[in-house]
């Protein structure tokens, strides 16, 4: 249980409701559970980091498959159950390898990664543990992604590790997924 509740339509404010409605309508419904479910108590907020969301997922210049990679790398370094539930199965799905999804959910050493894999989860490790990137990090993703796909990484660790502060600090749980194991995470 998250430490507020989620947001109904009756929690928005008349001044917020247009942002609400509109954010509702794109979607198709009003989410009630994850990340949304919370941020909406902010309409306009949740609209725009949704939009954000969603212009980096669907930016080219990083494979599918490197950001479902960097996503897990988050979650993981964030620990964050949710960002965990939430991508998981899609990484398989999109081609990251079983034995790198276990090894990075139990904090294992990643051995067997291709180059591009490597890069993408140094210069996430290294933002989020060090708050910035080596000169020798940033020219491997330069040489790798390009400028654009550079930028791209450094906004999907932002974008999600934005999502992950909310829902840890209102301790969103995570549902028991059909598939994956789940995040395993020390408690304060």
């Amino acid at each position: 249980m998250a430490r507020i509740p989620f947001v109904t339509p009756a929690d928005v404010p008349e001044s917020e409701r247009a942002a609400y409605d509109a954010f509702v309508q794109k979607r198709g419904s009003q989410p009630n559970a994850g990340p949304y479910a919370l941020l909406l108590h902010m309409p306009e907020l949740a609209q725009r980091l949704e939009s954000l969301r969603l212009c980096i997922r669907d930016e080219t210049s990083l494979p599918q498959k490197l950001q479902e990679l960097v996503m897990l790398t988050v979650a993981r370094e964030m620990d964050c159950a949710y960002i965990w539930y939430a991508h998981a199965a899609a990484a398989r799905e999109a081609g990251v390898r079983e034995d790198i999804v276990d090894s990075i959910r139990e904090k294992r050493a990643l051995t067997g990664l291709d180059p591009d894999e490597q890069t993408a989860v140094d210069f996430a490790r290294e933002l989020l543990r060090n708050r910035k990137v080596s000169r020798l990090t940033f020219d491997r993703a330069t040489a790798s992604f390009g400028r654009r796909g550079t930028l791209t990484l450094t906004s999907l660790i932002a974008c999600y590790s934005m999502l992950a502060y909310n829902m840890n600090a209102y301790e969103l749980d995570a549902p028991v997924h059909a598939t994956e194991q789940a995040l395993p995470i020390t408690a304060l």
